[in-house]
């Protein structure tokens, strides 16, 4: 994955309401945060499987943030 996608990921989840991550599971999340990337016109759709797999293993961290 590139660097500018990990950075917008990243911001998304920093962005996000707490209550939005925390009310929704995990396979929600992922189709949530997958959506908002590939709604970026230069988001390169043959990243999706890289991307999904780096958001399930990164999702105690993502919860651990939106619970903070």
């Amino acid at each position: 994955m590139d660097i500018r996608l990990l950075r917008k990921l990243w911001s998304i989840v920093e962005s996000t309401p707490n209550q939005r991550i925390s009310n929704l599971d995990d396979s929600a999340v992922l189709g949530w945060l997958t959506d908002l990337l590939q709604s970026d016109p230069t988001f390169d759709r043959q990243q999706l499987p890289t991307v999904s797999h780096y958001i399930q293993m990164r999702m105690p961290l993502i919860r651990d943030m939106a619970q903070s």
